[in-house]
């Protein structure tokens, strides 16, 4: 039987500017257009998920003024079951600059219920999964490490995205209990240089291959690399391990920002979905599959509405074959 997931994760309001560059310290720059979308990192992978044909349980808190959302993402197939709306705390939001010339965009986030969630709530959340089951976790909610050593101790297993990543989340998150990390290259460079105190300078799967080093229990660690495509380092519970590359596929880019949180989703999606498939091949169809939905992804506006469906990920694929 295939494991339930858990996503216990942020939900914002995306209010978004399409810039002709991103502001500079100083300057005024007036925006080409305004969107106020649905999204936040959590919001956006429970949705990637669902259109990846997982059964997604999001867990967490919604602002009063965003009851709307809750909605929202059950219209797209995510099961709101565990998240609840506060009466009196207003929803977290991401003030989103896109580049309209390439795509790239600055985020300046407000937490808002994000800061709100308790490990009590947590607990009792997961008194309806264990062993078998994942938890998905990102790092724009308060209490994230607590909540990831819940769900380990109950048997979850973890797949942890540390975004945004911040100064000293290597002591607030347990890292020992993740089972997959999933980050992009600042954040991996980042993480070892705050295990090990030192600068690094090292070639990507060098790199993966470090990290992992110093968490000896994780199962595999994925380094995304935006326009040079995926690396990633899994093990396969005995001695063996392998390394995965997948390049990018070369598409004209609109708008980056839902692109990692939809690797994510369908990343998992794929990898729960054949989980009676020789261990390394469900890696390789995973990374495959989170690629070429990223890619479509970037071609479109927006976090949460930018995500594909799975056939159509499933109908590139072909065409790439």
């Amino acid at each position: 039987m295939v494991g339930k997931i858990l996503n216990y994760g942020s939900v914002n309001l995306d209010q978004t500017f399409p810039v002709p560059h991103i502001v500079q310290p100083g300057e005024t720059l007036s925006a080409t257009g305004f969107f106020e979308r649905a999204g936040g990192k959590g919001a956006n992978q429970s949705a990637a998920l669902a259109r990846a044909k997982a059964h997604v349980y999001h867990a967490g808190l919604i602002g009063y003024d965003a009851a709307w959302v809750k909605n929202y993402m059950e219209e797209r197939g995510v099961d709101m079951t565990y998240t609840k709306i506060s009466e009196n705390v207003g929803n977290g939001r991401a003030f989103i600059q896109v580049c309209s010339e390439t795509g790239e965009n600055c985020i300046v986030l407000f937490p808002g219920t994000n800061a709100k969630y308790v490990p009590e709530d947590a607990a009792e959340v997961l008194k309806d999964f264990g062993k078998g089951d994942w938890v998905v976790l990102q790092n724009e909610i308060s209490h994230g490490g607590d909540i990831m050593r819940l769900a380990a101790d109950k048997g979850l297993s973890v797949l942890f995205n540390p975004a945004p990543m911040t100064p000293n989340i290597i002591k607030e998150f347990p890292f020992d209990k993740v089972s997959i990390l999933i980050v992009n290259e600042t954040e991996a460079k980042s993480l070892y240089e705050q295990i090990t105190d030192e600068k690094v300078e090292a070639e990507e799967l060098e790199l993966v291959g470090k990290v992992m080093a110093k968490f000896p229990t994780m199962q595999g660690m994925v380094l995304t690399l935006g326009g040079k495509g995926v690396v990633a380092k899994f093990r396969d519970g005995k001695v063996k391990d392998r390394d995965f590359i997948v390049p990018a596929q070369k598409v004209k880019v609109k708008d980056t920002t839902g692109a990692g949180d939809t690797f994510v989703g369908f990343f998992l999606a794929a990898f729960v979905r054949a989980q009676n498939e020789d261990y390394f091949t469900r890696v390789q169809h995973a990374l495959e599959e989170a690629n070429i939905a990223s890619s479509i992804a970037v071609q479109r506006e927006g976090s949460m509405d930018s995500v594909p469906l799975l056939n159509e990920v499933q109908e590139r694929k072909k065409q790439l074959n």
